[in-house]
This record gives structure tokens, C-alpha cells and sequence, in this order.
């Protein structure tokens, strides 16, 4: 097939730290090329994808960015997957879908959630859904763990970093808590107070930093209080070797529908069974969970099981107010 990949043009694909949209198209991009398919790819300039073909953007303007990947348009291309939206909004006359990794998304032929439950939710069960997927050999495995627990994520109400400080406290365990704060009142009045030698916050981490913290660790913490539409730590953390207790909210029970043992309602069933540590799973078979659900082949499996439906039951819909042909100014 001749594939289109649209990225942003906010990071480069991939990204060098934070950027699971970007990371998504780069291990997408990787596998389908190495399958055989022609993949041109719209990305940020300095990305590095091994695309038969990358275009890089040259403006911040949306309209200008639109005209800009029109006038490159390969020709014949079987289907266009958007995973930035300015392509799927414009309605070209070609099959397009369009990934969205938390919000609903209107006005498009196909839209693509990362989760069933933020399809329904959020798309009120109009589309599909794919789940995120990761290259599982990129992460470092270890079955000997230190005894720390692990938060990873920004750090906002929502994520309950709070909660993984208390679920520390209750337990007596170490807590490295590492993200970018996107809250500063909330870091100040809920995380910094309670910092110490067996609390720890240690920034935003990327690379060889973040892998070493997930492998290392005994146990990570997965406390969001609100509908999450993937979490894309807990794979990150099975892929790892180390298991992952989560809250029952948005798809953390799909994600971890093979391993309901790490499943918690309550701050109070995480702390029991991080004492207990009663049926936790190995960490050979944390990873090969992540290999047999959700790893970068699983995830283009799904995405071209998407593309041959999409374009064997031409089920897109070119909109008479197509924004396609807009002038390039």
C-alpha cells in the first residue's frame, strides 16, 4: 500500500522525550516500511522515521501547513492516517482517518480513539478503536528490582500524585515521583510538603533515566482519578518487567484486562496489595503481555486490519464543503 502519515509539527518524530502521538507515528512508520509499504510521512523538520519519503513542514501556520502537504501529496495513495487533524478536516478525496489520543473529534470521515471506552465516550461509539503500542525491545528488562515505588507522569491533580504518596506512607516504601509539573500551586500545597529521604521528586526524565527508574523499580504507580484514555505507562512498566497497580477509571481496566490482580478500586487495595504482593505477576510475564497485546507490530497489525476494511468497504464520505482545495495563502 502507499500510506500518508500526518504528524504535528510540535515535535519531531520521533521525540526524544515526551511525545507518545509522535512516538506512535515513528513506530507505525518503522514497521510498515519494514513490511513492504511505501509510507511518506508530513512531520516536524529534524524528524527520522526511515519513510519512504518525509516532508518536512516549513511553516507554524495551519492554512499554509495544509497547502504545503496538498501541493506534496504523493500520488496514489490508498489512505491518509492523520494524527495531527488539519488533513481529516479538510476532507481530501481520499480515504482518510483520523487518531485521536484523548478527545472527541467531529467533522472528519474516520475517527480512531486509542481505547472502547473513550470511543464511546467521546465518540459516542461512532469510529474505531486501536491501542497504543510500544517497541517492547526498546525498553531495558530486569527481573532483580529495588525496592522503590515509582510515579511517572505530569504532575497535575488528576494523576493522584497525592495518592501515590500516601499509598508510600501507609506501606513504608520508597517513592520517586518523576514528571514535568504542569501544576505548580498543586506541586507546592500537595507534593512538595510531603518531599523527603523517602519521598522523591526527581523532575521530568527521558531516555536511558526513564528506562533505568521503570526497570529498576518495584513497583509503579498508576493513581489517576480521572477517565484515562490509555496510559501509556502502564505498558511502559510491564514492558519493563515491573508490575503496575491502577485505578478501575477509563481503560485501565482494558489495558490491564489480562492482569486484573493489579487492578485497585481504592488507594486502600493498592496498599494491601503492595504489602502483600499476593498473586503479582512475574516479570517475564509482565513483558510478554506487553509483546502479545501491545507491542509496535500488534499496534500495525490493527492499524492495516483498519486500512484494507476502510478501503475494501470505501466506508468514507467526501463532504461537499471540502476544505481541500483551499487556495495555498
Amino acid at each position: 500500500m502507499r500510506i500518508v502519515q500526518i504528524s504535528t509539527n510540535t515535535i519531531p518524530v520521533p521525540p526524544l522525550d515526551y511525545g507518545g502521538t509522535q512516538r506512535e507515528v515513528y513506530y507505525l512508520t518503522k514497521e510498515l516500511v519494514r513490511r513492504g509499504h511505501k509510507v511518506f510521512l508530513f512531520a516536524k523538520k529534524g524528524s527520522r522515521s526511515g519513510a519512504t519519503k518525509t516532508f518536512e513542514y516549513t511553516t507554524n501556520n495551519p492554512k499554509q501547513q495544509l497547502a504545503f502537504i496538498r501541493k506534496n501529496m504523493p500520488g496514489k495513495v490508498d489512505i491518509i492516517h492523520d494524527h495531527y487533524g488539519i488533513v481529516a478536516k479538510a476532507n481530501p478525496p481520499i480515504p482518510t482517518i483520523r487518531s485521536s489520543h484523548s478527545k472527541g473529534v467531529t467533522g472528519v470521515q474516520i475517527p480512531v480513539y486509542v481505547s472502547k471506552s473513550i470511543l464511546r465516550k467521546y465518540g459516542k461509539s461512532r469510529g474505531y478503536y486501536v491501542y497504543n503500542g510500544i517497541r517492547v525491545e526498546d525498553y531495558i528488562f530486569r527481573k532483580k528490582k529495588d525496592g522503590y515505588l515509582l510515579f511517572l507522569g505530569r504532575i497535575i491533580e488528576q494523576k493522584g500524585v497525592h495518592l501515590a504518596i500516601e499509598v508510600a506512607k501507609k506501606t513504608g516504601k520508597n517513592l520517586i515521583i518523576a514528571g514535568n509539573i504542569q501544576d505548580m500551586n498543586y506541586f507546592n500545597s500537595k507534593i512538595k510538603p510531603h518531599l523527603n529521604k523517602q519521598i522523591r521528586y526527581v523532575g521530568p526524565v527521558g531516555g536511558k533515566r526513564k528506562l533505568n527508574l521503570l526497570a529498576n523499580a518495584s513497583c509503579v504507580l498508576f493513581t489517576s482519578t480521572w477517565d484515562e484514555p490509555f496510559g501509556l505507562v502502564l505498558i511502559e512498566a510491564l514492558a519493563s518487567g515491573t508490575p503496575v497497580l491502577g485505578f478501575k477509571k477509563g481503560a485501565v481496566p482494558e489495558v490491564l484486562k489480562g492482569m486484573p490482580q493489579l487492578l485497585c478500586r481504592n488507594t486502600k487495595e493498592m496498599i494491601a496489595k503492595i504489602k502483600t504482593r499476593k498473586n503479582f505477576p512475574s516479570a517475564n510475564r509482565c513483558r510478554q503481555y506487553v509483546k502479545a497485546n501491545f507491542s509496535d507490530r500488534v499496534l500495525t497489525n490493527r492499524f492495516l486490519q483498519l486500512y484494507r476494511k476502510i478501503i475494501k468497504g470505501k466506508k468514507y464520505k467526501i463532504k461537499k464543503n471540502s476544505k481541500w482545495n483551499l487556495n495555498k495563502s
